[in-house]
């Protein structure tokens, strides 16, 4: 069976914001519509993230329009990582 949609997005998104997190794993939810993710930010501290039809929800509680606006919320080191990042592309274009 191919994975479901919110997996491969979930999985996507998790991906593109690898340089701001320890490690993840992306599992599917209790349905196809749903994914869920263990990840590791950089402090150590593990949250899981489900992505859903309503958006990025962590750990069962508050739901975020973003992966990024959820990152922000919980890693002050996701957080300067992805300034960091930003930072050296903007440099690399000038």
């Amino acid at each position: 069976m191919s994975p479901s949609f919110y997996h491969t997005e979930l999985s996507k998104a998790l991906s593109e914001q690898a340089f701001g997190l320890a490690r993840f794993d992306v599992y599917g939810g209790s349905s196809p519509h749903e994914a869920t993710a263990s990840v590791t930010l950089l402090e150590g501290r593990t949250i899981h993230i489900t992505l859903t039809a309503r958006g990025y929800q962590l750990d069962g509680d508050q739901i975020f329009e973003s992966i990024e606006g959820l990152l922000q919320a919980v890693s002050a080191a996701y957080e300067g990582k992805r300034r960091e990042a930003l930072f050296s592309r903007l440099r690399s274009l000038s």
